[in-house]
């Protein structure tokens, strides 16, 4: 089988490589987002990067489709989104949009990207969250698979994900969760993030969607040690793996 790694670049920016293709998961590389300061620098820049096949953007969300970090790209590199995600947002004209709705694929270099349902409101603004979805992605080449879940809470469709694909990697969210009350119907913590890796039956779980930006109440180190605690006592250890930015994890042919 192919090498499968990924290395996590900070929040929920990753870059995953399969069989050689590069893909950049929901770009946001620079200081700030609006009404949001960057707490902890990405892990590589953009001059640092290897040639991108695509960029997969989860939503319209500004901590995941961050315009002025796509606009530093190289205009050929494809931006595949779930449907109107990109509409209207101001420096993507030009660009090579390719929108996929849940459950189409598309092939690149010998890796086929799938969209796959997500519980998450994807507006850019309060306004438009029901015209804009969100989404997560997998790619799949040569009997290897990543899942990229984006930003979601937990739902059954973790379950329906892991029928019809072999996932060997899930890149999962497990911070902004408090209040929960509030957060539930949009967010997992590291509980939910859990109960969605076993739901899926996948190899291995890496965390994202935390330590970058403070977004929600609980403290920013919070998800991190909460995860380990209770891969600990699942005896999930050595399948969940955290990764400080920059740092990356693979498997083998």
């Amino acid at each position: 089988m192919d090498k499968l790694s990924a290395t996590f670049i900070g929040h929920s920016t990753t870059l995953i490589e399969i069989g050689g293709s590069f893909f950049l998961t929901d770009p946001v590389l620079g200081s700030s987002i609006p009404a949001r300061s960057r707490l902890v620098p990405p892990g590589m820049s953009l001059d640092s990067l290897p040639p991108i096949t695509a960029v997969l953007v989860s939503h319209a969300h500004y901590d995941h489709l961050d315009a002025p970090t796509l606009m530093q790209l190289d205009k050929g590199i494809p931006i595949i989104t779930p449907p109107r995600a990109a509409l209207g947002v101001g420096g993507l004209s030009g660009r090579k949009i390719i929108e996929l709705a849940y459950w189409q694929s598309i092939e690149l270099e010998g890796v086929t990207i799938s969209a796959v349902p997500a519980r998450h409101f994807g507006g850019r603004y309060l306004a438009d969250s029901l015209l804009r979805p969100a989404a997560g992605f997998v790619v799949q080449k040569s009997g290897r698979a990543a899942y990229f879940a984006g930003d979601t809470a937990y739902f059954e469709g973790f379950a329906e994900i892991g029928r019809r694909f072999d996932i060997d990697l899930a890149l999962l969210p497990i911070g902004a969760y408090r209040p929960r009350w509030l957060m539930f119907a949009s967010h997992m913590g590291p509980e939910q993030a859990v109960k969605a890796f076993e739901d899926l039956g996948a190899g291995y779980l890496i965390p994202i969607h935390w330590g970058a930006f403070k977004l929600s109440l609980e403290p920013l180190a919070e998800p991190v040690a909460l995860l380990r605690q209770i891969a600990s006592e699942k005896g999930l250890g050595g399948r969940v793996v955290i990764l400080a930015p920059g740092k990356s994890w693979s498997l083998e042919k």
